[in-house]
């Protein structure tokens, strides 16, 4: 035998194979999902959903289901009676597609939305903000890696227009979050420096684009964890069959004490024990040098209040709570909490985004809190109350009116104090 069929016998067959995976993933397989699986996904809050687009393009075609997109964070798992997710399967005719777990920050939850926007354009959309997110760094790079996908980040590649700050401020944060290895780094590199993608970059993001499309289509419904029927269908009965707004509130500042009564924050007695009980020791004090006034996280936020302009989405938005008690004792000082609150609601009214249930104050009233920063019980029962009119009823069309100065260092680093607002608006919104 000589030295090409050597080399033939061993590597031939692995060079078939992958010719053979590169054909399969090629095809053009499309995708077909059984309304079974949307309503698993659209409870699921799982990565594979988030950064991919299979599912949930779909859900968002389904006019019969109605699936309103609900952005946030690790709240969306308190899954209690009360939750979005049961109140609108027992009392509303819309369907909360949730994504939001630990770390989807403002900046992953922009290349979540990039991935289904044609399927948002006109539509609604709820937006939770936590304050907390505002921290000096902004979102941590292990979080938006593990939410971002390079499906994902093509598909924004795709649309990205050098011309626009949105877009370089974009691509300047991908760089620096993904590092400067690899092809989308590259790719985002150019747009961060106001370059167009080459005739040859968008081939070769059109060829990349497509095999993960075709991946997305084939294996985006396997393994989806199972919150719809473990943990919001068998809570849809406990409801009373008619809404009844003081009832439910009435019964859920029960269910709370009923469920807390074990600890004097509270709290879920669950979590208490699991989370809590055994670490008081190191907590007195230990949030009172937190800061959520300057962080990239406003700039972050801002691309994604760019994007919702670009959809023209009706957003309700939702700035949550902390547990006043438990804030008490970490030292956390609330002044400056509702300064940070007041600090986003400014970016977002100044834009023309009115639609805000603010909730920074009500974290000691009874039964809001689930947990030491999460909403529950009382809370979700409100929450409800006030979004379920925005949801099911039409409303004008927003008029958004976007500022590149709230991309800026400047906005970023501001100190919200009343005089600096006023100054603000001077030198960048009076003009």
């Amino acid at each position: 035998m000589n030295n090409r069929r050597k080399l033939w016998s061993i590597f031939g067959p692995v060079i078939v194979a992958c010719l053979l995976v590169l054909g399969f993933f090629a095809l053009p397989w499309g995708s077909s999902h059984s309304q079974a699986t949307l309503q698993k996904a659209a409870d699921s809050l799982s990565p594979r959903v988030f950064k991919n687009s299979s599912i949930k393009v779909a859900a968002m075609q389904d006019k019969k289901k109605n699936y309103i997109p609900f952005f946030g964070s690790s709240e969306l798992n308190r899954m209690d009676r009360y939750h979005p997710a049961v109140m609108a399967a027992r009392y509303h005719n819309y369907t909360p597609f949730l994504f939001g777990s630990r770390g989807t920050q403002s900046l992953p939850q922009l290349f979540n939305m990039t991935m289904m926007a044609p399927e948002m354009k006109n539509g609604k959309a709820v937006y939770i903000i936590s304050p907390q997110w505002f921290v000096k760094e902004g979102v941590m790079p292990s979080a938006f890696k593990y939410y971002n996908g390079t499906y994902a980040n093509l598909t924004w590649l795709k649309q990205a227009n050098p011309d626009s700050p949105y877009d370089c401020y974009t691509a300047k944060r991908l760089v620096k979050l993904l590092g400067t290895e690899g092809s989308v780094a590259n790719y985002a590199q150019k747009i961060a420096d106001g370059k167009h993608l080459s005739s040859w970059d968008r081939t070769r993001i059109d060829m990349e684009s497509t095999l993960l499309k075709h991946e997305d289509d084939l294996f985006s419904g396997w393994f989806l964890k199972d919150n719809y029927n473990r943990r919001i269908q068998p809570r849809i009965k406990e409801l009373p069959k008619t809404y009844n707004y003081s009832a439910l509130t009435k019964q859920a500042i029960s269910d709370a004490k009923h469920s807390s009564n074990n600890n004097r924050f509270g709290i879920l007695n669950q979590f208490y024990d699991r989370r809590v009980k055994g670490h008081l020791k190191g907590v007195p004090g230990s949030q009172k040098h937190y800061s959520y006034l300057k962080s990239p996280e406003y700039a972050d936020l801002e691309v994604v209040l760019n994007q919702f302009k670009q959809t023209n989405t009706n957003v309700v938005f939702m700035i949550t709570p902390v547990n006043a008690k438990w804030e008490k004792m970490t030292g956390l000082s609330m002044p400056m909490y509702y300064q940070a609150a007041n600090k986003i609601k400014y970016q977002l009214r100044s834009q023309g985004f009115n639609n805000i249930v603010d909730y920074s104050h009500d974290g000691g009233k009874p039964g809001f809190m689930e947990d030491t920063i999460h909403i529950g019980w009382a809370g979700w029962v409100n929450f409800d109350h006030r979004i379920a009119p925005f949801l099911e009823q039409k409303q004008p069309q927003p008029h958004y009116h976007m500022n590149k100065a709230f991309l800026s260092q400047k906005w970023q680093n501001l100190d919200p104090t009343t005089a600096n607002l006023n100054q603000f608006t001077k030198d960048h919104l009076n003009k």
